[in-house]
């Protein structure tokens, strides 16, 4: 056989070979079963303890009689990276969109995490009857102890809004500030009013009391007007009493220096008989203490007294003011002679 005709067989049994291998290529290919599996995650960021919802998604093809098992899941089980299954949904089935001859199967599910940081949702598998296994994509998520913003880069500027405050806004801003402003006033206006009544009681007795005229002379006037006029024989006894009490307390305080206008008789009484007083003896003191004592009872317990007895007490208060009126015992003519001028007074 010539080297021509051998090379010629050679070129037919390549060309044989070629064909053959092209024809199993394109079987291969038109037999090959194909599939694809997506995980979509609601969030990649997630406070700790917070659910976030997966979803699965596969297309697979139906050529050939192929099928591929779908990874089963439980709630309250626990995933790779520690991941806790809370709820899983019903595996849906639809034709698939990417493929003329195909399936879409898809679930849902939510899961949460109870450790902070990067953690990683590994891929899901599908298992094949027979060939390589389909995977997911693996997806990070940011677990931290607050919730984070979806998408925590950083956003583009935005623009300005127009804003305005509404009057009743405006109102609420200023109200604590016209309160505290009422407030401090109404506190001064209280300081003031107090400053003023301590300044009024802070006035000596004896420069409130002081009157233009001796003390003695205004108590002895007082005096002889209840004695000459007699206004409890006209049913105004408790107005006598508390007259006589006046006068005979307005002597002690503006001869003897004894606070008596503003004290309770019991107080004025015990001051009395603890701290002798220059000029009041003893039975002085005595007799202070029944005539004061028997007035109140007039004035405040509606006692009675007689005719007689108003007469008796005020003629009794009368020489004691006339007795220890300054300078009257050392002049017994002055006091014979103020005594007409004081009635004069009343006539």
């Amino acid at each position: 056989m010539s080297n021509h005709s051998c090379n010629c067989l050679i070129a037919v049994a390549d060309s044989r070979g070629l064909f053959f291998i092209a024809a199993w290529l394109f079987s291969f290919g038109l037999n090959a079963q194909t599939a694809a599996l997506n995980l979509q995650v609601e969030r990649d960021s997630v406070g700790l303890g917070e659910p976030v919802a997966l979803t699965l998604t596969s297309d697979e093809s139906l050529l050939g009689g192929q099928h591929w098992a779908w990874p089963e899941f439980q709630p309250g089980d626990t995933l790779s990276q520690g991941w806790e299954i809370l709820s899983v949904g019903t595996l849906d089935s639809t034709t698939s969109p990417e493929m003329e001859a195909g399936i879409r199967r898809s679930q849902r599910l939510v899961v949460l995490a109870w450790d902070t940081g990067l953690k990683v949702i590994e891929p899901f598998k599908l298992t094949p009857s027979e060939g390589p296994l389909v995977s997911s994509s693996p997806f990070l998520v940011q677990v931290g102890l607050a919730t984070f913003e979806t998408n925590p880069a950083p956003m583009p500027l935005q623009g300005y809004r127009p804003f305005a405050w509404s009057w009743w806004e405006r109102l609420l801003h200023v109200l604590p500030w016209i309160i505290g402003t009422l407030a401090a006033a109404g506190l001064l206006a209280w300081g003031i009013r107090k400053w003023n009544a301590r300044s009024r009681f802070n006035t000596t007795p004896e420069e409130a009391a002081e009157p233009q005229e001796p003390a003695h002379v205004v108590a002895l006037r007082m005096l002889y007007h209840l004695q000459d006029s007699q206004p409890w024989a006209t049913g105004s006894g408790k107005e006598s009493q508390a007259q006589l009490s006046e006068a005979v307390r307005l002597h002690l305080q503006g001869t003897f220096g004894i606070k008596a206008l503003e004290r309770a008789t019991e107080e004025l009484t015990s001051q009395l008989n603890e701290s002798a007083t220059r000029g009041i003896d003893p039975p002085d003191v005595l007799w202070l203490t029944r005539l004061l004592r028997q007035s109140d009872l007039v004035k405040f317990a509606k006692q009675t007294m007689g005719h007689d007895a108003h007469v008796n007490a005020i003629q009794g208060a009368i020489q004691w003011v006339e007795r220890t009126a300054p300078n009257m015992h050392e002049s017994p003519d002055n006091s014979q002679a103020s005594s007409p001028d004081i009635r004069s007074k009343h006539g």
